[in-house]
């Protein structure tokens, strides 16, 4: 009883597209050509049983009518009435839906399937969005990005950090990074909070060889290279000299060493 209720179900389940197939409990990619061919049987039944009333209707009381008179009332009946234009959608996307079967790719209905792309994109897109308008009150202001050496971010077999308060579009793992000093392949970037927000950080290896196929590349001025921020704490008790800082030096340090952070 169950296998009755569940194929006519699994056929108009097909009509559904196709990421949603494994969402129900019924033999949809099965039964996908039927609910095709099915389709295209419906459109041609639609569209004929339409078309002969149609046809009597407007050439009602001639006794004889010429091959291009009848062919007006058929493009007329098929793009201009409600029942033509459905039999005709009806038609194509079954044909369209039984060629998909054919090469091994069954698909849903063709409306249905780009309805439900566009919304899939409006809601991926408003998420996106969302992500980044979190990510850049994580991040804080927009500043100019900073070199550090390896040493600074605790990576001993990196020549250089790149310190970016935004993300940078396709710099990822194993990019080739161009620039006037010579020719760097991009590690796993990382973020790392300072104390301005969330920077990102980019390890960059200098690669003597720059004759290596070059599969993906950015071409990108390097900044000036900073020193390695000294501990602000030391600074601060070390003083001028050794001895103890005042309050007015201990405020200069201080603020430096934010800058150079």
């Amino acid at each position: 009883m169950r296998s009755l209720v569940a194929i006519p179900l699994a056929i108009l389940a097909g009509l559904l597209p196709k990421r949603h197939w494994e969402d129900v409990d019924l033999p949809v990619r099965n039964l996908a050509f039927a609910s095709a061919l099915l389709t295209f049987w419906a459109g041609a039944a639609l569209g004929i049983t339409g078309y002969f009333p149609a046809m009597e209707a407007a050439l009602k009381g001639r006794e004889f009518t010429a091959p291009p008179v009848m062919l007006a009332v058929f493009l007329g009946y098929v793009f201009a009435t409600p029942r033509g234009l459905v039999s005709l959608y009806l038609l194509l996307s079954g044909y369209f839906r039984v060629m998909s079967w054919w090469v091994a790719e069954p698909a849903g209905d063709p409306l249905l399937t780009g309805l439900d792309a566009l919304v899939q994109r409006k809601r991926q897109s408003r998420q996106q969005r969302s992500q980044r308008d979190a990510r850049h009150a994580l991040e804080g202001a927009e500043e100019p990005d900073r070199r550090y050496d390896g040493e600074w971010a605790g990576l001993s077999a990196v020549d250089y950090v790149i310190v970016s308060a935004r993300r940078k579009p396709g710099w990822t793992k194993g990019t080739w990074v161009i620039t006037n000093d010579g020719w760097f392949m991009l590690g796993e970037p990382f973020d790392r909070p300072m104390p301005n927000g969330l920077r990102t950080v980019y390890p960059l290896t200098l690669h003597a060889n720059s004759l290596e196929v070059l599969r993906k590349g950015v071409s990108y001025e390097l900044p000036p290279l900073r020193k390695k921020p000294v501990n602000p704490a030391n600074r601060l008790r070390q003083g001028y000299g050794g001895q103890e800082a005042g309050p007015e030096q201990k405020v200069t340090e201080t603020t430096r060493a934010r800058e150079e952070s």
